[in-house]
């Protein structure tokens, strides 16, 4: 559980703060660029759920098709989706 800060530790945070504010974008640069690399993990948010409702003949031939890959048919279907929407032209907003 994470511990509260006690009124110097917050004081001492606001004043770093603030330190960092007054920096100028070379400042910034040049520090950002002596410092240690970093790795960093992105994740992606866990994936939506979308049911459809296939016939049972359509739902074979899936999994067969998707059986022949050496994928679930989940799977595939979702490359499936993704290979289509990127050749589909932008939405405009």
């Amino acid at each position: 559980m994470a511990q509260k800060l006690t009124a110097a530790q917050r004081r001492a945070l606001k004043q770093e703060a603030v330190g960092w504010d007054e920096l100028s974008d070379e400042d910034f640069a040049r520090l950002f660029s002596e410092g240690p690399p970093v790795r960093v993990r992105v994740r992606r948010p866990p994936p939506k759920a979308l049911t459809i409702a296939l016939d049972e003949q359509t739902l074979n031939r899936l999994k067969r098709v998707a059986r022949h890959k050496q994928v679930r048919a989940r799977h595939l279907v979702a490359i499936w989706i993704a290979e289509h929407l990127s050749q589909e032209r932008p939405a405009e907003k």
